[in-house]
């Protein structure tokens, strides 16, 4: 089998910062309607009644009743708003005054607007090998590599003269960076992050989705003690570098250029390739729970209050949305009190109603050993949840359980780099040493668990996208490989071998089963046969909300030169060598690139 090698440089690795205490910006608050029958029915785009002004009075009066005080108040989806102090208040106390605020009389609802992290795993210092290589976008291999997600085969079911329907995928995270390896990939997106100082861009919202860096420096902790000052009552006060977690996602989902592959590596146009909306929700300290919401409903372009102009910034609709970050708490549309949980199942099924699929992370624990159950929104009903593997097919150990989604390779590098595993190369930025550049890194984590998952739907969606979204989460599970059961594989060091099989009591280095892991193993090439099968079969036909615009997203060559798979009949087929050729990715030196700006990253231009 050929192999895919990329000569990579390894980036400077950042203090490890003390875990933070878990915030809130605040809280979501709904006041009751004058109009009973607005609240029959829950609507992103319900509007109160008595107006702005009449609001802004409401909210005063109930806060000042209930010793809950604020300095911010906007408007934002479902007829709530946001009201916070101006900066992050710990968990407990948001918590607090939400209850004290759900005893109003004149409050219909009220949901903490925690902050939550990226589920990324810290990866200590160390130089990539000397050949790097992007061994996840390789054929599986049944003795040695069964936890791949066998991308590659399916790109030739994409590329054999075959029509392909655009599909627009919304990233959702520290937002994006122009590094080569992704020229062209990005739409025009938009920054949901309303608070300047976490947003350090100096403005807040705006349509301009450039990652600005989601470190906290000295000059922060001194700048604003009331924020950064690592009590009860800030985000931490250690100083850390920026993750460019959103790049990290962005390389995994779409990297084409300069050696730098991505799942949709091969969705090339013939006028452009642009196939990612960029959605910056997440700065320094996390991102806020109504960030999100708003984020996940413009992406669809469902109406909402508070929303921003589509003349402003009018992009296609996304078809899936890729969320790798996650918090704590059940999703239902059931709960009672109303809390983070109910707003995302709310929101989620407004997504599922427009043809939209929800791809979350399932999470990472503590970074070490994983939890019993998948973080909040990967636990709600018509997401798919994607939890961690290593290479061989056994669960991360850092990776939470699922009983449901889908279980991908996501790296398994601990914190001594003990485990022979590859982990995810994907694009980085260097940003801690005089000139900064653009180059590959390993990463681990079930963030990068869900844009692979992610990238398989938008494929299906490409051959048919007539599949609704609960089709989509049944194609996936039901093409999906059986769990690996057999520590007889080759290669494999006695300190790989898993420590028995998954369970509420066993959430560390453990065998999966299809109730701790999910369905099975994600196979793109079976997804994608699946989602041609089903051609024809389809119940999704867009609304006619949807925003429509000409073919400026991923849209393949309409035809491939294919070479013979050299064994009996049958059409052509292309091997891992020819499919690398495809999307002119070959063996590299070291790469790098010096940034435009060494002191802050470049605003992405608009396609």
């Amino acid at each position: 089998m050929a192999t895919l090698m990329l000569h990579g440089v390894a980036l400077a690795a950042e203090a490890v910062p003390a875990s933070p205490p878990r915030m809130a910006m605040g809280l979501i608050v709904k006041l009751k309607d004058a109009k009973p029958a607005s609240v029959v029915r829950l609507k992103a785009s319900a509007v109160p009644s008595d107006g702005a002004p009449r609001q802004r009075q409401r909210m005063a009066d109930a806060a000042r009743r209930k010793r809950v005080s604020f300095l911010v108040s906007r408007e934002t989806a479902f007829g709530a708003t946001v009201i916070h102090p101006g900066y992050p208040i710990s968990l407990s106390q948001a918590k607090a005054e939400a209850e004290r605020m759900r005893a109003d009389p004149d409050v219909e609802w009220v949901v903490v607007n925690e902050i939550v992290r990226k589920q990324a795993v810290y990866i200590p210092a160390g130089p990539l090998p000397s050949t790097a290589s992007q061994s996840w976008l390789q054929p599986i291999s049944v003795t040695t590599q069964p936890g791949f997600a066998n991308i590659a085969p399916a790109w030739a079911k994409l590329t054999d003269g075959r029509t392909l329907t655009p599909v627009v995928v919304a990233i959702l995270d520290t937002g994006i960076l122009a590094d080569p390896a992704l020229s062209g990939r990005y739409m025009a997106g938009y920054d949901f992050i309303y608070s300047a100082v976490l947003a350090n861009d100096g403005d807040g919202i705006d349509p301009d989705a450039t990652d600005r860096g989601d470190g906290i420096t000295t000059q922060d902790i001194s700048s604003y003690p009331g924020v950064f000052d690592g009590t009860s009552d800030g985000c931490s006060n250690v100083a850390s570098g920026n993750s460019w977690h959103g790049l990290e996602i962005a390389g995994v989902l779409g990297g084409n250029l300069d050696g730098m592959a991505g799942v949709l590596a091969p969705m090339r146009g013939e006028t452009s390739s642009a196939v990612i909306l960029p959605v910056r929700v997440s700065g320094k300290c996390g991102a806020e729970v109504s960030s999100i919401i708003e984020g996940m409903l413009w992406s669809a372009n469902v109406p909402y209050q508070g929303a921003p102009s589509t003349t402003v910034n009018p992009h296609p609709a996304a078809r899936v949305i890729n969320l790798s970050f996650g918090g704590e708490g059940v999703c239902s549309l059931a709960n009672s009190p109303h809390d983070a949980g109910w707003l995302y199942a709310n929101t989620i099924a407004t997504l599922k109603s427009q043809g939209v699929l929800v791809v979350a992370s399932a999470g990472n624990g503590d970074d070490t050993v994983g939890y019993a159950a998948a973080s909040l929104p990967a636990n709600c009903a018509g997401v798919l949840a994607a939890t961690g593997l290593d290479m061989r097919g056994y669960k991360a150990g850092y990776a939470n359980l699922t009983s449901q989604g889908i279980a991908v390779a996501a790296g398994d590098l601990k914190s001594d780099r003990s485990f022979a595993d590859d982990g995810i190369v994907t694009t980085g930025y260097d940003d801690t040493v005089s000139t900064p550049f653009f180059g590959m890194r390993t990463v681990a984590g079930t963030s990068f668990a869900a844009p692979q998952a992610a990238g398989v739907a938008a494929m299906m969606l490409a051959v048919n996208p007539s599949l609704s979204v609960d089709q989509l989460i049944q194609g996936i599970e039901s093409s999906a490989r059986p769990h690996v059961t057999s520590a007889n594989l080759a290669g494999v060091l006695s300190i790989d071998q898993p420590q028995g099989v998954c369970s509420s009591t066993n959430t560390s280095h453990c065998y999966c089963t299809t109730a701790t892991c999910g369905a099975g193993i994600l196979d793109a090439a079976q997804a994608v046969d699946w989602a041609i099968a089903q051609q024809g079969l389809g119940t999704f036909t867009a609304p006619a909300t949807f925003y429509t615009s000409p073919n400026v997203y991923f849209a393949p060559p309409r035809s491939v030169a294919t070479t013979s798979s050299g064994g009996g009949g049958g059409g052509g087929s292309m091997g891992w060598p020819e499919l690398l050729g495809l999307v002119g990715l070959t063996a590299l030196a070291a790469r790098q690139r010096c940034h435009a700006n060494p002191t802050r990253p470049q605003p992405i231009p608009a396609p």
